[in-house]
C-alpha cells in the first residue's frame, strides 16, 4: 500500500483509509451520474488524467471504472449496478496520494481482492470442517465483507480485464545503454540480482509469417501462474497487428525504434511487477527475438538480502579481547 499525508505526518492507511462504500438508491441514481460523465464538458479544473472502462457482469455495461489523477492524488472510483432494483448501485473508491498510475492501483486492488475472496473460500471449507478462521480475514473482512459478493466478484472481473488490457497495450521503449546486458542470458548471480525468470526464443520461420518459439527456465521457482498469464497477454500483445512481434517484415521495419547493438536492436516493457527486454534480429535462417522476463519484487528482495549480508558480515562474530582486560 502507498503512504500518504495528513498534515505533517506520513501514515499507513488502512484499508477504510482506501476505500469510501456508498450506496445509491436506485438504478436511477447511477445512470443519471453516468450520463452526466458523458454528456458534460469537463471543468477547466477538472483532474490531470481520466480513463473509463465498462464490463458486462449480468448485463451490459453494469460494471464501470473510472480512474482519475489530480496532482499527486490518483483514484480508482469502480461501481456495479445489480439487477435488482432494491438492491441499487454499490461503489468503492479506492485511492493514494503518490501519484500512481492506473495500472499501479489496479494491480494492488486486485491483489487485495483477489486475495480476500480466495480467503473467504478456503475460510469457509475450514469452518465447515469445524477448525478455526484464517489469519489475516478478520481485517480485510471489514472493509470488503459491506459489499455483495455479486458487486465484489464483479469488481474482480473489470480489474482483471482492465490490467490485461494494459498488458497487451504495452509500450515498447528502446532499451537503455546501461541495461544492454539485460538482452542476453546472465551467470546464476547476476540472475539472482535480475530477478530473471527465464527467456523466450523464437524465429518467423521460412515465410517469415509462422511462429516458433521455446521457453527456457532460469529461475523456475519464479515462474507461477500469475506470471504465466501476463507472458501470454505480453505475447499476445505482441503479435497483434503492428505488434512488433507481428511477423519478420514488421518487425524489421520497426527495430529502428529499439537500441542497436551489432545486428540487433533492444526494447523494453513494463507492468506492475514484471519487466521485459526484448532483443530482436531482422536476420532470415537465424533466432529472430529474444525476450527476457524479469521479476520486480525478487529483485528488490534479492536487494534486501544482500544489504542484510553485508551488515552481518560487518559484525565480528567474537570481538577480540585484550589480554591485560582478560587478567583483570
Amino acid at each position: 500500500m502507498k503512504s500518504r499525508s495528513i498534515g505533517s505526518a506520513s501514515i499507513r492507511p488502512s484499508l477504510n483509509d482506501k476505500a469510501v462504500i456508498m450506496m445509491m438508491q436506485s438504478i436511477n441514481d447511477y445512470e443519471n451520474w453516468r450520463d452526466a460523465q458523458h454528456d458534460s464538458p469537463m471543468p477547466d479544473d477538472g483532474p490531470d488524467e481520466r480513463s473509463v472502462r465498462f464490463y458486462s457482469q449480468d448485463y451490459p455495461a453494469d460494471t464501470v471504472l473510472e480512474y482519475t489523477r489530480t496532482g499527486d492524488r490518483s483514484e480508482l472510483r469502480l461501481s456495479f449496478s445489480s439487477e435488482d432494483p432494491d438492491m441499487g448501485t454499490e461503489e468503492m473508491v479506492y485511492g493514494a496520494d503518490g501519484g500512481e498510475s492506473m495500472q499501479e492501483l489496479v494491480s494492488e486492488l486486485k491483489a487485495e481482492l483477489t486475495g480476500y475472496l480466495d480467503a473467504e473460500d478456503t475460510s469457509s471449507f475450514y469452518e465447515q470442517q469445524g477448525l478455526s478462521r484464517r489469519d489475516g480475514l478478520q481485517s480485510q473482512e471489514e472493509y470488503f465483507s459491506e459489499y455483495s459478493r455479486t458487486s465484489l466478484y464483479a469488481f474482480e472481473a473489470i480489474l482483471q480485464q482492465t490490467e490485461r488490457e494494459a498488458v497487451q497495450n504495452m509500450v515498447w521503449k528502446p532499451l537503455e545503454a546501461e541495461k544492454l546486458d539485460w538482452l542476453y542470458s546472465g551467470n546464476h548471480e547476476e540472475d539472482l540480482e535480475r530477478g530473471c525468470i527465464g527467456h523466450l526464443r523464437g524465429d518467423f520461420g521460412h515465410s517469415g509469417k509462422e511462429f516458433w518459439t521455446g521457453w527456457f527456465d532460469h529461475q523456475p521457482d519464479l515462474k507461477n501462474k500469475a506470471f504465466q498469464d501476463e507472458l501470454q497477454d505480453v505475447v499476445n500483445g505482441l503479435r497483434r497487428e503492428g505488434g512488433l512481434l507481428k511477423d519478420f517484415a514488421g518487425m524489421s521495419r520497426q527495430c529502428r525504434n529499439g537500441l542497436p547493438n551489432n545486428a540487433s536492436y533492444g526494447f523494453r516493457g513494463e507492468s506492475h511487477n514484471y519487466t521485459y527486454c526484448l532483443r530482436c534480429i531482422p536476420q532470415r535462417g537465424n533466432y529472430n527475438f529474444y525476450l527476457y522476463a524479469y521479476d520486480k519484487n525478487a529483485q528488490r528482495e534479492h536487494a534486501r538480502e544482500k544489504a542484510a549480508q553485508k551488515v552481518h558480515n560487518q559484525i565480528p562474530e567474537n570481538p577480540r579481547i585484550k589480554k591485560n582486560e582478560m587478567e583483570r
